[in-house]
């Protein structure tokens, strides 16, 4: 298997992939006029550390808009997989994720390490019902989701949201008009080579006034935000919106894409 690219970094930490691709051919070779040839993909994820598979780990394709869980061993299986060059992000609690390029084809199967995150092993306990609830949905939305904590909040040194959210974005953040009065509150993102506008959600509910209206928000009143890229999308969620997500019976709705 080739991998074009490189796994990207997370946190300063280069997470090493191992591939090994082996793959089920599920239809004849692809012709001129007929359909896509697809395959059913498998593969395993371990601990980078100890070699212990990664159980519950998901394993997300952007671009196809899907995703699988591990089993006990590790092992995931996607059918109907198309042959071609996709994004794969890697995640799970306690470890970095990983993300990156890889090329699917014809008797391959797919072999991933993840290195554990001392941060967040030191930080394991008893979750509250809020962190779960947010944590599932992350978990099911198919695409890479970023997460600015309130710790990371906290100790902003500009207590400027929207300048919390662009320097831990990690994203291609642009003004929209191209205007110099943008530059201070940029409302876009680059994506596939083109500014896409920001949508901005407080509480589940949009921010009609976008970033101009989020700068205007005290980060003290800020539990934690939510940023995915490939959607253009933050999501803001205040400290009184948690509290009710943990002391009521109020669910999340799945997010649409």
């Amino acid at each position: 298997m080739s991998v074009p690219g490189s796994w990207r970094r997370r946190r300063g930490v280069v997470l090493g992939a191992a591939v090994a691709l082996g793959l089920s051919v599920s239809g004849p070779p692809r012709l001129s006029g007929q359909e896509t040839v697809t395959y059913t993909l498998t593969g395993q994820i371990i601990d980078a550390v100890n070699e212990t598979p990664v159980i519950a780990g998901v394993v997300k394709v952007p671009d196809l808009r899907r995703f699988v869980f591990t089993d006990v061993n590790g092992r995931f299986a996607f059918t109907d997989f198309p042959e071609g060059t996709w994004d794969i992000v890697v995640e799970q609690l306690g470890y970095h994720t990983l993300d990156g390029s890889v090329t699917v084809a014809e008797g391959n199967a797919l072999f991933l390490r993840l290195n554990p995150d001392p941060i967040e092993l030191e930080g394991l306990r008893v979750r509250t019902r809020s962190e779960q609830l947010l944590e599932r949905r992350r978990r099911r939305t198919p695409f890479r989701v970023v997460r600015i904590s309130t710790e990371t909040i906290a100790n902003a040194i500009n207590p400027d949201p929207t300048a919390i959210f662009r320097f831990n974005a990690a994203a291609p953040i642009t003004g929209c008009s191209g205007e110099a009065d943008e530059w201070m509150t940029p409302g876009c993102v680059m994506v596939k080579g083109k500014p896409k506008p920001i949508g901005i959600f407080v509480d589940e509910g949009p921010l009609l006034g976008g970033m101009v209206e989020f700068a205007a928000l005290s980060h003290l009143d800020i539990h934690s935000m939510e940023w995915i890229p490939r959607m253009a999308m933050l999501r803001v969620y205040t400290r009184r919106f948690v509290e009710r997500l943990d002391n009521t019976s109020i669910s999340l709705a799945p997010l649409v894409w």
